[in-house]
């Protein structure tokens, strides 16, 4: 894949606007949303352990999954 296909499908789908875009500027904008996914992925987790920690210890484990599933690790 390129580095294109691959922000096309982190868009959700691809942008006409991405046509007016350099190869430099679409490697530096992938850049960015790939950070900026990583740490929304990193601070959505910390959110629910912080809200899961509020749970009686044996219950944390079964509600995050039952919550969650495995989409926060």
């Amino acid at each position: 894949m390129t580095v294109r296909a691959d922000l096309e499908r982190a868009l959700g789908g691809p942008s006409a606007a991405l046509d007016l875009l350099t190869d430099r500027e679409i490697d530096e904008l992938a850049a960015m949303v790939d950070a900026a996914l990583r740490t929304e992925t990193a601070t959505l987790a910390d959110s629910v352990d912080a809200v899961v920690s509020a749970l009686p210890w044996p219950l944390r484990t079964a509600a995050k999954k039952i919550m969650f599933g495995n989409r926060l690790g």
